[in-house]
C-alpha cells in the first residue's frame, strides 16, 4: 500500500527536513500537500483525505490536537513534538507513534514500519484509543484567570498568557504585549494549569508551549527559552527542565 500523506509542521526548516527524511521511502509514502498552521491543516486534511499525516502538536492558529478535534476524516498520524515529557507516555500507552524533533532517521523507519504492521481490524481500536487521548489531554475551552485591576477585575485567557515568571513576592503573568502582577504563586498556578500547555521551565519561570519561539543555548549546557511575545522576553531553563523541552 502506498500511503497518501500530508506534512503538518508551522517551522519550515521542520518540513523541508521531515521531507527529505521520507524521500527513501517513495514507495510506501506519497506526499500530497503541506499545511504550515492547524486551521490550514483541516482544510487540506478534510479536502484530500489523506491515509497518513505527520501532525506536529505545537503550532499557531490550532494545535495538533485542536486540529484532530475539528477534522471530519481521520487519517493514521504520526506525531512529531519537540516537548516530549507531557506526550511519549500518552502516545506509547495508544499504540501512536510519535517522532521527537529533530526527526531522527533511524526512528522515522522505526515508525513506518510499524504503520505498515497495523491492520485494518485495529482502525476502530485505534481510533477509540485517540478519542480518549484527545479527551485526556484538551484543555478546558473556557479557562481563564481573574487579575485585579484597582475596583475592576481583568479575566485572561490562559492561552492569551505567555508565560509566568516569579519577581519578588509576585507572579506577572504576561501576555503578548501586556503584564499583569498576581498574588498567586508559580506551585499554585503549575498545579492548577492544564498539563501539557504550561510546563515550570525554571523555579522562577512557567511557560505556555504554545507560545514558545525556540530554545537558545548560551553557554555549555545552559540553555534560554524565547518567547513569541512582543519583547522576545528570553528565560532561564534549568537543567533540571532540560528534559521537558526535548534538550540533551
Amino acid at each position: 500500500m502506498r500511503y497518501k500523506t500530508i506534512l503538518i509542521d508551522d517551522e519550515p526548516l521542520a518540513l523541508q527536513r521531515l521531507e527529505r527524511l521520507l524521500q527513501p521511502y517513495s514507495d510506501l509514502i506519497e506526499i500530497v500537500d503541506r499545511a504550515a498552521n492547524g486551521l490550514e491543516a483541516v482544510e487540506k486534511i478534510d479536502a484530500a483525505k489523506p491515509d497518513l499525516i505527520f501532525l506536529d502538536i505545537q503550532m499557531p492558529e490550532l494545535n495538533g490536537f485542536e486540529v484532530l478535534d475539528q477534522l471530519t476524516h481521520l487519517p493514521w498520524i504520526i506525531f512529531s513534538t519537540a516537548y516530549d515529557e507531557y506526550a511519549l507516555k500518552a502516545f506509547e500507552t495508544n499504540s501512536i507513534d510519535f517522532l521527537l524533533k529533530p526527526v531522527d532517521p533511524e526512528r522515522l523507519k522505526k515508525a513506518l514500519e510499524k504503520l505498515q504492521r497495523l491492520t485494518g481490524d485495529e482502525t476502530s481500536a485505534w481510533r477509540e484509543q485517540l478519542q480518549k487521548l484527545l479527551a485526556g489531554m484538551k484543555a478546558p475551552a473556557a479557562k481563564r484567570i481573574q487579575v485585579r485591576l484597582g475596583d475592576r477585575i481583568r479575566f485572561l485567557n490562559l492561552k492569551d498568557i505567555y508565560f509566568f515568571r516569579a519577581v519578588d513576592k509576585y507572579v506577572e503573568a504576561h501576555t503578548f504585549d501586556e503584564s499583569f502582577l498576581l498574588t498567586e504563586t508559580l506551585n499554585q498556578f503549575e498545579a492548577d494549569l492544564p498539563t501539557g500547555d504550561f510546563v515550570r521551565i525554571h523555579r522562577s519561570a512557567l511557560i505556555n508551549l504554545n507560545h514558545l519561539d525556540e530554545v537558545v543555548r548560551f553557554a555549555p549546557g545552559s540553555y534560554r527559552a524565547r518567547m513569541r511575545d512582543k519583547k522576545k522576553t528570553e528565560l532561564p531553563v534549568s537543567r533540571g527542565a532540560k528534559a521537558k523541552l526535548g534538550l540533551n
